[in-house]
């Protein structure tokens, strides 16, 4: 597995995790994916994302392919963060993870899916007040400090 730092020339392929991943972990009949996350994580949307000094985005491969991307925003905000269904518990997402963790600021959030509640509390994260359902989407917001 190689860990790099997405670039602009990533964006479809970052989209199609996104969305991919999105559409078999997040959401469902009962709660479809909204048409604004769909349109925000298109790769015209997220490559000035890609290029700002805002964000650090890293992305794993494994032999060409794919299998996770993460987000960091200003470095305490984690903003996207995908492994491929197909990859989890195959160590992407902790490898991806350790990239990041020396750049961290002291204290770091997240709205995380409900599905991911449960991997970033092995990340030390705790939960921040209740579930939250904003525009279609559920949401845990958690926080930890480094």
């Amino acid at each position: 597995m190689e860990i790099r730092d997405a670039t602009a020339s990533d964006a479809v392929t970052i989209s199609k995790l996104i969305h991919e991943v999105s559409l078999q972990c997040n959401f469902s009949e009962m709660e479809p994916c909204p048409q604004w996350f769909a349109d925000s994580i298109k790769p015209d949307v997220l490559k000035p994302f890609i290029a700002s000094d805002d964000y650090l985005w890293l992305i794993a491969e494994e032999r060409g392919e794919v299998t996770g991307v993460l987000t960091l925003f200003e470095g305490n905000l984690v903003k996207y963060f995908f492994v491929h269904p197909k990859f989890h518990r195959k160590g992407v997402a902790r490898a991806l993870w350790q990239q990041v963790v020396p750049v961290l600021h002291s204290e770091i959030s997240v709205r995380s899916s409900l599905f991911a509640v449960s991997f970033y509390e092995k990340l030390g994260f705790k939960k921040v007040g209740e579930v939250k359902f904003f525009n279609g989407v559920s949401f845990q917001t958690m926080m930890a400090t480094f």
